[in-house]
This record gives C-alpha cells, sequence and structure tokens, in this order.
C-alpha cells in the first residue's frame, strides 16, 4: 500500500481538528499520515492536535509562526513522506472511503490529478450545492490548450479553486518544486495552475467525497485580510505566467481571468471601508486613489461577460470619476446591511 500524505492547515480551530482528523482516521484506507501544521493559532488548536499526535502514530502536529495556510500547507509538502498528498480544510468533512477509491485510481489509471465531486452545506445544515463530475481521463496538454471548461470550481470541468477535492502526486510536486504562492488569499489558486502547469494527465471521477461548509454570509467580510489587494493582484500575476500562456489567443479565457481580477479588486477597494483598516474618509479615498494608480486595471479592456456593477465602477477607474468613492461607500453599505437582495427585486 503505497503511504498517502494529507495535509490540514489549522488557524484557531480548537473546537473543531478533532472531528476533522477523526474524519481523516477513520477512512478504510490505513496507510495514512495526517500532518497537522497549527498555523500561529491564537487558541488552543495547537494543544488539540498535540493530544491527536498521542493518541495515533499516523498523527504528526507541528507549530509555525503565523503565515497563512498556504506557506502552513508548504510546510506540511517539506515534512510530507507519501506518494500521493491530499490537502483538505480544517473544518470540513471527507468520506470514509475516499482515500482508498483516490489512491487506487491514481495508481492503476497513472494519472498526475484526480478530480472529485464536493457538496456545499451551509451553517444551518442545508445543502446547497452537488457538484458531480463525469468519469474520463484528459491528458494536460488538451486541458491547458482550451481551459475555460476548467477555470473555476463551478466549470464544467472545474479545476481552478479549492484543493480539497483534488488529489495529487508529491513527487510531482517536490521534483517541479510546486509550492504555494505566499498571497493571504488565493494561494490555493496559484498553487493549482502551477501544478497544471506540468500534469500529464487528469482523471474525472463521478464520486462525491467531500463536504464542505460554508461561512456566515455576515461574518465574510472578517475573513479577508487588510492585504487583501496584494492577494489579488498576485493571483493575476499568476495567471498570467500559466493560463494565460497556455491560452495566448484565447478570448474566452483572458475574459475570464480578466473578469476575475477586475471584480477581485473592486472587491479590495470596497474592503477599504472595514474598521480592520482604521481609514478615515480622506486617507481611505488616498488609499483607493494609490491602490488604482499601483495596479493594472488600467490596462485591462472590459470583458464582455463582465457584472454591471463592475463596468460602471471599471469606467469610472478609467476615467477617473470623482463619484467612484460614492458609488463604493453606498454598495458597501447596501451589503453590510443585508439589503442587497431588496434592491435585485
Amino acid at each position: 500500500m503505497n503511504k498517502v500524505s494529507i495535509v490540514v492547515p489549522v488557524y484557531n480551530m480548537g473546537d473543531k481538528i478533532e472531528i476533522c482528523v477523526q474524519s481523516l482516521l477513520n477512512q478504510t484506507y490505513e496507510n495514512l499520515e495526517v500532518i497537522l501544521v497549527d498555523d500561529g493559532s491564537k487558541d488552543d488548536s495547537f494543544a488539540h492536535c498535540q493530544k491527536l499526535e498521542t493518541q495515533d502514530n499516523r498523527v504528526i502536529a507541528y507549530h509555525t509562526e503565523n503565515r497563512g495556510s498556504g506557506p502552513a500547507r508548504n510546510y506540511g509538502i517539506e515534512h510530507a513522506t507519501g506518494m500521493y498528498i491530499y490537502f483538505p480544510d480544517a473544518d470540513d468533512y471527507l468520506e470514509p472511503n475516499a482515500i482508498e477509491v483516490l489512491e487506487k485510481t491514481m495508481r492503476e489509471k497513472k494519472v498526475d490529478l484526480v478530480v472529485f465531486g464536493f457538496k456545499k452545506v451551509n451553517s444551518n445544515g442545508e445543502l446547497k450545492k452537488t457538484k458531480k463530475y463525469p468519469n474520463m481521463v484528459c491528458k494536460g496538454n488538451d486541458i491547458r490548450n482550451d481551459y475555460s471548461d476548467y477555470m473555476t470550481i463551478d466549470s464544467k470541468y472545474g479545476i481552478q479553486g479549492a484543493p480539497w477535492n483534488k488529489f495529487f502526486d508529491l513527487s510531482v510536486i517536490k521534483g517541479s518544486s510546486i509550492i504555494y504562492p505566499p498571497l493571504r488569499r488565493h494561494q490555493d489558486e496559484g498553487f493549482i495552475s502551477r501544478y497544471m502547469t506540468v500534469a500529464r494527465t487528469v482523471c474525472f471521477i463521478d464520486e462525491v467525497f467531500y463536504t464542505y461548509f460554508t461561512n456566515d454570509l455576515s461574518k465574510e467580510w472578517d475573513k479577508y485580510p487588510v492585504d487583501y489587494i496584494d492577494a489579488v493582484n498576485g493571483l493575476y500575476r499568476e495567471r498570467k505566467q500559466n493560463i494565460l500562456e497556455w491560452n495566448y489567443n484565447d478570448s474566452k479565457v483572458h475574459d475570464m481571468v480578466y473578469k476575475e481580477y477586475i471584480c477581485g479588486f473592486i472587491k479590495a477597494l470596497e474592503l477599504s471601508f472595514s474598521p480592520k483598516y482604521g481609514l478615515n474618509k480622506k486617507s481611505r479615498k488616498n488609499w483607493i486613489e494609490t491602490r488604482v494608480k499601483e495596479s493594472e486595471i488600467n490596462s485591462i479592456c472590459e470583458p464582455v461577460n463582465l457584472g454591471n456593477y463592475q463596468k460602471v465602477v471599471l469606467r469610472m477607474i478609467k476615467n477617473n470619476n470623482p463619484f467612484l468613492y460614492m458609488i463604493l461607500s453606498f454598495k458597501v453599505f447596501v451589503e453590510k446591511n443585508g439589503l442587497l437582495g431588496y434592491i435585485k427585486r
């Protein structure tokens, strides 16, 4: 049996990490190492990790300073000794037979990546979405040359997105020196596109193995770091280096990349209204103006599939419209007060 490494970044998950790890240790496939990397948690997460380490010799607990889930996963990769590797989140659930099926598929199909289905469940336990894939094997070059159907996790054959519904070959990662980029958000996207640059074959299976528990929308703003704009710009640079290179003349893929960059950039501007930034009106206006000047937003053509609000904001940015601050402020007010649904009606 080939060893499978499972790397779990942990940050302030003291009340949930034991449930996650138990679902991993209860796998029907037993040749595992579960690497828990506590990313400088402020609660008792590391104590829980150490407790789990004493209870099962397949669990290994590490503690690092807080640098984000990407560097935490990189630390796990450095210490992983398996043939294959998997990256779940610390607060989600994996079906008991998942690793057994994934290891067998990877080994028998001789592929570099296995992609599988997942469920999204909200904070009330309600099933909001089930994503299934068809059973098929594709060559990496064929995927790279026509990436629009793989571009997002919600695409028909979505590869980009989170790593928790993907099973990787550790030798490919280490042999090609693939790491998660040091971004506070969107590091998963960067890692997957780096991996897809070298993947030779990808297998999609119709099994639904992963349950992703979505965040309460009222708390969504709290998850964004104050340097979120750096993550948006960093992801765009990543995609220029790989996805746009694979699809140099594919206008559809370019539009998808540009749309996500524009939407992310506008979200980053909106986040400057968060109390975490500690900005007054004057300093916030200066912050927005500076970030626009530093960005590549003015050099990007407007994507055909861009939303109406984003079109208005993008045109305001390009035209130096003095009412930009006002429309951003209004959007934040509407969103924070739960009025978006009323406006859409």
